[in-house]
C-alpha cells in the first residue's frame, strides 16, 4: 500500500465506551472504496472551516463549523452548511476577540452531537479540504469520538500545504527557493498574492469559502491545463505530505 493509499484509509482509534453511531456508520459506508487515482472532476469535495475557544481539542472546543461542497474543481455556492456549536465550557474573552462569538450567544446554538451529526449527513462521500486542516480535524475527530464513537473516516487535503510546495516550486524556478519558508501562508495573505476574492476573517462561512477559491486555485495550478487525479495533486503536495 502507497503513502497516498495510507493517507486515504488513515483511522484515529474509535472512542472507547461510546456506542457508534448511525450517522457515523453511515458517513464511513459512504467513505468506503474511493479510488486514489480518481480525476478531480470526478470528485466531490468539501472545504471546511471552524471558530475554536483554543487551540488544544482535549481543553477547548468548537463553536462554529462553516462549509461549502464543490463538484470536482467548480465551487457551488447554493450548497453550503453553517452551524454554531453550543460548548460545553466557557468561551475564553481572548478567543471571542477573535471571532466574536460568546458563551452567551451560544447558549441557544444545537450541541456537539446534533451539529457533527448534520455536518456527516452534508458531508456525504466527499473528501474534506482545508487551510491548516489538521487543526479542524483534530477537533471534529475528538468531538466525534466523544459523541458519536469515533472519528471521521473522510481523507482530507490540506491547502496550506499546497500551497507551500506551489509557492516553493514556483520560486525555484526562477532561482529563489530559499525566498518560500519567508512568505506569509495565512489564507487572507495567499488569496491576496493570489488576486483570490477576499472574505471577512475568523467567520468559518467566509474562510470555508475563501479557502475553497484558494484550493480550485492551487489544483487547477498543479494540472496544468491536464486531467489531474488525486494521486497526482498528492504528488504536487508531496514535499509537504509526510
Amino acid at each position: 500500500m502507497g503513502l497516498l493509499d495510507r493517507l486515504l484509509r488513515r483511522r484515529v482509534p474509535d472512542g472507547e465506551g461510546v456506542p457508534l453511531a448511525p450517522a457515523l456508520a453511515a458517513h464511513r459506508a459512504a467513505q468506503a472504496g474511493r479510488d486514489p487515482r480518481a480525476l478531480l472532476d470526478a470528485c466531490a469535495f468539501v472545504v471546511l472551516d471552524t471558530e475554536l475557544t483554543g487551540f488544544d481539542p482535549r481543553r477547548h472546543a468548537l463553536v462554529s463549523i462553516g462549509a461549502v461542497r464543490l463538484s470536482g474543481l467548480e465551487i457551488l455556492p447554493g450548497q453550503s452548511f453553517y452551524s454554531l456549536v453550543r460548548p460545553q465550557g466557557d468561551v475564553p474573552r481572548d478567543a471571542s476577540l477573535v471571532h466574536r462569538l460568546t458563551a452567551a450567544g451560544l447558549e441557544e446554538a444545537p450541541g456537539e452531537a446534533e451539529v457533527l451529526e448534520r455536518f456527516l449527513h452534508f458531508l456525504g462521500d466527499a473528501i474534506i479540504v482545508g487551510h491548516h486542516v489538521d487543526l479542524d480535524m483534530g477537533f471534529l475527530n475528538a468531538a466525534s469520538r466523544r459523541r458519536l464513537g469515533g472519528p471521521l473516516e473522510a481523507p482530507c487535503i490540506d491547502t496550506l500545504r499546497l500551497a507551500m510546495a506551489f509557492e516553493e516550486k514556483r520560486l525555484a524556478a526562477g532561482g529563489r527557493a530559499g525566498e518560500a519558508e519567508s512568505l506569509d501562508y495565512t489564507l487572507p495573505a495567499l488569496c491576496r498574492r493570489f488576486g483570490l476574492p477576499q472574505f471577512a476573517a475568523h467567520d468559518a462561512r467566509a474562510d470555508a469559502l475563501a479557502a475553497a477559491y484558494l484550493f480550485v486555485y492551487l489544483a487547477r495550478k498543479s494540472a496544468r491545463g491536464r486531467p489531474l487525479g488525486l494521486d497526482g495533486l498528492w504528488r504536487a503536495g508531496r514535499a509537504w505530505w509526510r
